[in-house]
């Protein structure tokens, strides 16, 4: 219907940048120190600081900036240099940037990095998607005819070196306590998630994912993410598409193991899981956690006719 329809559209962005801002980009450039192993990712969720915002432009629509939306969000201190060394099409709309950074570097799965784009006053938010035991960083960005998107999608090239910041607050390190992950993705939002993924595989915990988009070429990573399921014990997948039959996919739905769907996750069948799981794993608080990422009208959707508590953060 219309207006199940409008509460999963997609939200784009008409942003236009002002260049007004004194000081806006003069911050500090104290790097952080440290490794990038898992185990030092409990050390920053007692080190992480509240950094000001940077950039308090108004666009000329009366829409707010990444900085503006993320204001109270936490934020690393320094920010890190890195050398964009690979760029490649995920999809006829998302890029795949590869990020070496220069010196040692650390964030937590879930979060995300504020994006300075080099020689101007604007700033994009993008989440990670890689595993931070990874020598690289990976961000998939969407297009869209929001300045930094845009810039990303039309001037960025290999080898360009920019700033970026770790932020965000609501992340999840591998942990034993907890029995079990239900992870819900809507279109580019399976970035933090992957993220998430890629750092629990082989651990002690299940995580489960419900992926949504509309065809099955806007349904990025999800190749690699059926060799991660196919390869480890602890984690299953399922997709729906929501602008493609399944017969429309041919040869690609034919595998019996793979869960294609036609239409839109529900709030029952997230319900449905998370039931499973407390049966399995208990009542205890804490045991299963719920991790929802995608357009805002798809989390006010899935969020507020749930029984288990979603985790996420509405800032794009």
């Amino acid at each position: 219907s219309s207006g199940i329809n409008a509460e999963y559209g997609i939200i784009l962005w008409q942003v236009i940048a002002v260049r007004a801002c004194n000081k806006a980009l003069h911050l500090p450039h104290a790097m952080r120190n440290g490794g990038i192993l898992l185990p030092r990712l409990t050390s920053l969720l007692t080190s992480r600081q509240k950094a000001p915002a940077r950039l308090t432009c108004y666009t000329s629509r009366g829409m707010s900036t990444h900085m503006e939306r993320t204001d109270g969000s936490s934020r690393e201190p320094g920010v890190q240099s890195c050398t964009v060394t690979a760029l490649s099409d995920l999809s006829p709309t998302v890029k795949l940037l590869k990020l070496t950074p220069h010196n040692p570097f650390t964030f937590i799965p879930g979060q995300w990095l504020d994006f300075f784009i080099p020689d101007t006053d604007l700033i994009g938010g993008y989440s990670l998607c890689s595993d931070p035991r990874d020598m690289t960083m990976e961000l998939a960005v969407k297009y869209s005819s929001h300045p930094p998107a845009h810039w990303i999608h039309t001037r960025l090239s290999r080898g360009t070196v920019v700033k970026v910041r770790v932020g965000g607050d609501v992340h999840f390190a591998p942990d034993p306590a907890v029995k079990a992950v239900l992870l819900v993705a809507g279109g580019i939002g399976i970035n933090p998630l992957l993220s998430m993924i890629r750092a629990g595989l082989n651990t002690s915990t299940r995580y489960h994912l419900l992926y949504s988009a509309s065809t099955l070429q806007e349904l990025i990573f999800w190749f690699d993410i059926e060799d991660m399921a196919h390869h480890n014990d602890n984690f299953t997948a399922e997709y729906f598409l929501t602008k493609e039959s399944i017969k429309q996919l041919g040869d690609a739905a034919e595998n019996g193991s793979i869960k294609f769907r036609h239409g839109r996750i529900t709030p029952e069948m997230v319900n449905d899981l998370a039931e499973g799981y407390k049966k399995q794993f208990g009542e205890d608080k804490g045991a299963v956690r719920c991790f929802l990422c995608g357009p805002p009208p798809m989390i006010d959707y899935i969020s507020n006719n749930v029984d288990i508590k979603c985790e996420y953060e509405k800032w794009w």
